[in-house]
């Protein structure tokens, strides 16, 4: 039967699973009954039908957080809305460890549920047992309960959203398969499907396993790929109660869900099966689709399973289940406008988190879609932060085999991946390893973590407490702070802006001003019409109508994308992505000077080279630009050498520093020594549900100038407001010792008394100063203000435990930046 499509919808879904219907009911709530969705077969075909069902509702974030409740919510009001059933039910889940490692994970997960607002217990291996009689325990060392958390049928929740879109004027088609996306000067205009086109300036990708694919055609990258993800269902078990929590034994990598009287198990190995093989593509035909399962990959975790569970021993296997599921690089999704075509949108690569996430994400990307903003923060989800080269399929499909372990795999600080490594390298990357660096990856890049003996690994033991590596960082740090440090930071993004209107063009974007003298350097924020952060950037000004962008290396192609979103067409401006093209050096200490001054004949003295000064000189035989400015907190310089003379700068930086005291440093030693010092970085500590005025930053807007900025009239309501309600301030654990602690990393929650006022929201041991330092985000009504935080009294919770803190606005390390600036 020929289908009768409407010619035009404002948005087009394409992708029937649960992430696309969730997001065509919340249009359809939001008003837009003009949105249209369109499924190649039937809806929850693919991978939405055969997903396990669990709800869960701790996130990495509080709006993360928040939106997983709001999900559970939904869940339960959807069968009253729409009369169609959903099978959700509370039975809690629960988490155990078998490991001190895990254990302290939990701990501190119990810890910060408190500041998530989720209810969240720990147990006692009794406790464990009581709730899971079934399960053996003996060197079972604690767990975790979530009594709100719970499970429910995936194809009858996908079907009641799409009824209740249907309900609200929202059309669905299934058998639709869409053929193209049709872009002219770079921006949406139709969907082409076998029953003709549907004209429309927004279009989301929702399309699960096929996305990847699909946008690489466009011209997109959406590194995705499938893995085979196996769980059995056994035979009924007549000692399984009804309300049995769901259970993670995530040292077995092992789950196990109550499933009407029977057991479903599923597992998340270390090492998974790519799907499908090189050179093969997904069938044009899967739909509701099994695939055979591989019995010996199995083995290992069934056997675990069976000796977790002694009853699965003498239990029918009614069902032994292989599927596929997306996993991404990163173990995060991909949300929000792509790059480069306006008004393309993506919401895929859930990582078997898609039903859980499939509310909050359906809200977020229907206001994303039609107000042009998420609703909470989505930093570390957002799809810009793909990279062009993470197109390749190869890449994603050699990756998959790690990611989906990831559910199950222990993070600890300097975790890394083992897979698809050495993409991307630095320009000094062989020197680099030569002199020991031990590498990490990040977005594909190889870059130094610290310096050890050449040829050392990282340790693979993992630990939430005193790290191997502590020593090597400690001499890094301590470099930094008695003569000098160098680190390659070539990673970092480089923005080329130029053009007639390039400056009235940053200083629509930017907050503080660009209108600075050639050879001055600004640091600023480009921020969203709430006054949120939406780039944490230095802008140098090169000429009179060249300036040149450094920003954090996930935030290369995003921040292009915002630039150019928010500038006119008509202005004679143009961005280019030049990271590639210029190496970076940064040399720190009380020796930086003269370091430089021996390798340039520009005079390099404070008086003529102020903090925050840019200039072009000699370094060497080369030319380069150098900026006056430090992460690290101490007197220093960032080099920014061209590709082709970048060895020769790093040698000279060598011979000349090495007779001083110079050492090679790593990322990780930058973050130590940020930290002491209170230096923000974006994605953790500050990030687009924060104002430049909470994180106090307010020395980076220029209210006095003329161009009304994108968030000006925000930041002004909010400094009219009086005091600053919430604020980012600087952390330090009183009674803190290298062996235990206790170690900032992240949502470590902070009372005053019994109140709960913030948590941490970046941590690490002060090597320069001797301690435990982090940054929190605090909120008190009346204002965060310098007297309250003298008044003391603050405790910051480390799994389950209370430490004495103080908080202050300025960073503990150089306070006043004598060092900094002299």
């Amino acid at each position: 039967m020929t289908q009768s499509l409407p010619e035009r919808a404002r948005v087009v879904v394409i992708g029937g699973g649960i992430i696309g219907a969730s997001t065509l009911y919340h249009l359809a709530h939001k008003g837009i009954a003009d949105a249209v969705l369109l499924e190649r077969d039937r809806f929850a075909s693919g991978t939405t039908w055969h997903a396990a069902g669990i709800v869960g509702q701790l996130r990495d974030s509080k709006a993360q957080t928040e939106l997983a409740q709001y999900t559970t919510r939904l869940f339960q009001s959807l069968e009253q809305e729409t009369g169609q059933a959903t099978g959700y039910k509370e039975n809690g889940s629960m988490t155990v460890a078998l490991t001190p490692e895990r254990l302290e994970l939990i701990r501190r997960n119990v810890s910060s549920a408190k500041r998530m607002d989720v209810p969240c217990h720990y147990l006692t291996p009794a406790e464990i047992q009581e709730r899971w009689p079934l399960l053996r325990v003996d060197d079972v060392l604690g767990g975790q309960f979530v009594p709100s958390n719970g499970q429910v049928n995936p194809l009858d929740v996908t079907t009641a959203l799409i009824k209740g879109a249907k309900l609200k004027g929202a059309k669905a088609y299934e058998n639709t398969p869409v053929l193209d996306v049709v872009v002219k000067d770079g921006k949406v205009k139709a969907v082409r499907t076998a029953h003709g086109d549907i004209a429309c300036d927004r279009v989301l990708l929702a399309g699960g396993m096929w996305t990847h694919a699909f946008a690489k055609k466009l011209g997109i990258s959406v590194p995705l790929h499938a893995a085979e993800h196996y769980y059995i269902v056994t035979e009924a078990l007549p000692g399984l109660a009804r309300t049995t929590p769901v259970l993670t034994v995530a040292d077995e990598r092992t789950y196990y869900k109550e499933d009407a009287g029977k057991l479903l198990v599923g597992f998340f190995e270390a090492k998974g099966n790519a799907w499908p093989k090189p050179g093969a593509q997904i069938p044009s035909g899967f739909s509701f689709t099994e695939l055979p399962p591989d019995m010996d990959h199995m083995e290992p975790q069934l056997l675990a399973a069976f000796d977790r569970v002694p009853v699965l021993q003498n239990t029918g296997i009614q069902l032994f289940f292989c599927g596929p599921e997306s996993f991404t690089p990163d173990g995060r999704a991909y949300m929000g406008p792509t790059a480069d075509i306006a008004g393309l949108y993506v919401a895929a690569g859930f990582n078997s988190n898609g039903i859980l996430s499939s509310g909050g994400a359906g809200k977020v990307m229907a206001d994303w879609l039609i107000d042009g903003l998420p609703p909470v923060s989505m930093g570390t989800l957002h799809a810009q932060r793909a990279l062009p080269f993470q197109a390749n399929t190869r890449y994603v499909r050699e990756r998959v085999a790690e990611s989906i372990g990831m559910h199950m795999t222990l993070h600890w600080p300097g975790h890394q991946v083992a897979t698809a490594r050495g993409v991307r390298q630095f320009p000094m990357h062989d020197r680099l390893i030569a002199a020991g660096a031990v590498m990490g990856e990040r977005i594909g890049w190889e870059f130094p973590l610290y310096f050890a003996d050449a040829g050392a690994q990282l340790p693979h033991e993992p630990s939430l407490k005193r790290q191997a590596w502590f020593p090597m960082v400690e001499r890094e740090c301590l470099a930094a702070r008695d003569a000098a440090l160098l680190i390659d930071q070539s990673c970092y993004g480089k923005l080329l802006v130029k053009g007639r209107d390039a400056l009235k063009a940053l200083e629509h974007v930017s907050a503080n001003r660009i209108d600075v003298p050639v050879g001055h350097s600004v640091y600023t924020h480009w921020l969203n019409e709430r006054g949120g952060i939406e780039a944490d950037v230095t802008i140098t000004r090169l000429a009179d109508n060249e300036f040149m962008i450094v920003t954090g290396h996930p935030s290369q192609v995003r921040d292009r994308c915002w630039f150019e979103a928010h500038v006119d067409p008509a202005w004679n401006v143009q961005i280019h992505d030049v990271t590639t093209a210029h190496a970076m050096f940064s040399v720190s200490g009380p020796r930086s000077r003269e370091i430089l001054q021996q390798l340039t004949d520009a005079d390099v003295s404070n008086a003529a080279f102020p903090f925050g000064q840019a200039r072009l000189i000699d370094v060497g035989l080369a030319r380069c630009w150098v900026l006056r400015r430090s992460f690290v907190g101490e007197l220093g310089y960032e080099i920014y050498p061209t590709t082709d003379v970048a060895r020769h700068v790093f040698d000279e930086l060598m011979r000349v520093g090495g007779p001083l005291g110079m050492r090679l440093g790593g990322f990780l030693a930058m973050n130590h020594c940020r930290l002491e010092k209170g230096f923000v970085h974006f994605g953790h500590d500050i990030g687009e549900d924060d104002t430049p005025l909470e994180a106090g930053l307010k020395f980076a807007v220029s209210f006095d100038k003329d161009a009304k900025f994108i968030g000006r009239d925000a930041l002004e309501r909010q400094q009219a407001g009086g005091p600053i309600e919430a604020r980012l301030v600087n952390v330090k654990v009183r009674e803190a010792n290298l062996d235990d602690g206790p170690y900032l990393y992240r949502n470590e929650p902070l009372w005053k008394g019994e109140q709960l006022i913030g948590y941490v929201t970046s941590g690490a041991w002060g090597f320069r100063l001797g301690g435990s330092f982090g940054m929190a985000s605090v909120k008190r009504a009346g204002g965060v203000t310098a007297q309250w935080l003298s008044e003391g009294g603050f405790e910051v919770e480390v799994a389950g435990a209370r430490h004495a803190v103080e908080l202050q606005f300025a960073g503990f390390y150089d306070a006043k930046s004598d060092r900094m600036r002299g």
